[in-house]
């Protein structure tokens, strides 16, 4: 579905004040004031997101037992994510901060009162920054699995008005791959979540919101500095970087075939020297390279959608190539991966 431009959203929302965002391809209704920058959306809503004082479900869910539970962290401790099957409800709950309830068409948080960290429960507004991060990460990549939308763990761009996705783990190049794309003015689709979707013979990225995460040092090399840009949460490094024509660089708000997967690896400049190399990589370890960056894996599959996902990323592989890019470490080295990326391109796209 279209989405309205970026530049034409409203003021920051108050909270109880209900309004309509864009985010991966779905039109959300909700009463949160959200602190990441939203499209705003128009129309009625796919999905609806509120936070409640009561928790629903509550004699149930405590009764429950869970059906799928992170490794403890630190070891010995308790685990951070758990989730449950409560009928036509999952319900996943973030150990002594939130436990996010997830039907079809709406999701319910409940903050805990007192929740476990005494930074937040000194300050509410930082509970809050926390609840956020869970719903646009985790939480609405399990609600789009569950939906037939599988959520890769990447960052994508725009290039000939088809989307190229950089696919690794958190530090891994995606996002540093995609900005310096965006530097020579390819716009951003979607960074750190993209959903994909079949259409057709094709498979569609959809667009995430006009916002990116950078590490300080991101930062500061792309951008001059770091200092006056907000923290995603609080105790984390990370910066919110607003992508707008005046800054960053632009959005794209429209779906895009995708036309190429990248997966960046770095090399130390003493052993692999200045080279960048591009090699395709096999539909066997392509699969297997697709399952490992999907976003929530551990999760998904607890929720008895491996079989899906599967079949899907194996159909996928067949009809989008899959290709390793390996480069100097450095961000100073990034202009000759766009220029080897934007060469291959060139034969992908024809």
């Amino acid at each position: 579905m279209p989405l309205t431009s970026p530049a034409k959203q409203d003021s920051k929302p108050r909270n109880g004040e209900w309004r309509t965002h864009c985010l991966y391809g779905l039109t959300l209704a909700s009463d949160f004031a959200f602190a990441n920058r939203l499209a705003s959306g128009a129309g009625p809503a796919d999905l609806t997101f509120t936070c409640v004082r009561s928790a629903p479900l509550s004699d149930a869910l405590e009764r429950a037992e869970p059906v799928y539970a992170s490794p403890p962290y630190p070891e010995g401790g308790e685990s951070e994510i758990l989730l449950y099957r409560l009928g036509a409800c999952w319900v996943l709950r973030f150990t002594g901060i939130s436990d996010f309830y997830l039907w079809p068409e709406r999701i319910l948080c409940h903050p805990q009162d007192a929740p476990k960290y005494p930074g937040l429960r000194r300050n509410p507004e930082h509970h809050r920054m926390v609840v956020e991060v869970q719903l646009l990460g985790i939480v609405l990549a399990c609600w789009l699995e569950w939906q037939g939308i599988p959520a890769l763990h990447a960052s994508a761009v725009v290039v000939d008005d088809h989307a190229v996705a950089f696919l690794s783990t958190g530090g891994g190049g995606k996002s540093s791959s995609a900005v310096t794309l965006m530097q020579a003015g390819h716009p951003l689709l979607a960074d750190d979540i993209v959903p994909v979707e079949r259409s057709g013979e094709a498979f569609i990225g959809r667009p995430g919101y006009p916002q990116m995460r950078m590490w300080p040092e991101q930062a500061e090399h792309f951008l001059g500095n770091y200092e006056n840009l907000e923290i995603v949460y609080p105790g984390y490094s990370k910066r919110r970087v607003l992508v707008e024509e005046s800054g960053l660089g632009s959005f794209c708000d429209v779906s895009r075939p995708l036309a190429c997967l990248y997966l960046p690896e770095r090399r130390e400049v003493a052993d692999w020297g200045m080279r960048t190399v591009i090699t395709p990589v096999p539909r066997r370890e392509a699969l297997i390279s697709l399952l490992a960056h999907s976003f929530v894996p551990h999760i998904v599959e607890a929720m008895g959608l491996q079989s899906r996902r599967l079949g899907f990323f194996a159909e996928m592989t067949s009809r989008v190539p899959v290709r390793r890019v390996i480069y100097p470490s450095g961000l100073d080295h990034l202009p000759r991966v766009r220029r080897a990326v934007l060469d291959d391109l060139s034969r992908v796209i024809g």
